[in-house]
């Protein structure tokens, strides 16, 4: 963290529009030697609930860009969400998944047109008032009341980092 601050560099964070999905609950963080759903590898046992993983983990995604500039707020961050993107990780799923990514593949972006919102979030001038923002095809988007919850986001930071040492220290 001291060299990302000292650098004045700028986070820009992959995100999803499934963040929506999975709201992180204050409770979930605070039991001892728990290591959230999100930090988890998938294995076939928590196959089910794997979209769930996934939201959680993109939710985790928005809650860090916020939380790094209340901590540092001499740095940028962002988070955002690509767009559908044709990147071939589903082109070994199988039964249900395989027809209906079939069906949705011509709405997909290529992996190019997915990369420029990050793109403009790396590059672009962006005024102070959007630092810390989510942005959908490279404008700043709104959050919904209950996406972002301070005193989740704050412990969650904590938790991480308490993680972070722990996993450090081994």
């Amino acid at each position: 963290m001291e060299l990302l601050v000292k650098s004045r560099a700028r986070v820009v964070v992959l995100s999803s529009e499934a963040h929506r999905a999975g709201p992180i609950k204050l409770e979930h963080l605070t039991e001892e030697d728990f290591i959230p759903l999100f930090f988890q590898p998938v294995t076939e046992q928590t196959f089910k609930s794997n979209y769930v993983q996934y939201s959680l983990s993109n939710r985790a995604r928005v809650y860090f860009a916020k939380e790094l500039i209340v901590r540092h707020p001499e740095l940028t961050a962002v988070s955002l969400h690509p767009g559908a993107v044709n990147t071939g990780l589903a082109r070994d799923q199988g039964g249900v998944f395989k027809c209906i990514f079939a069906m949705f593949k011509p709405c997909l972006k290529t992996p190019e047109d997915g990369a420029g919102t990050t793109v403009h979030c790396a590059t672009a001038e962006l005024p102070p008032q959007e630092n810390g923002g989510y942005f959908i095809d490279a404008k700043e988007a709104t959050l919904k009341d209950g996406d972002v919850i301070p005193a989740v986001q704050t412990k969650l930071w904590d938790v991480t980092m308490e993680l972070c040492n722990k996993l450090e220290k081994k």
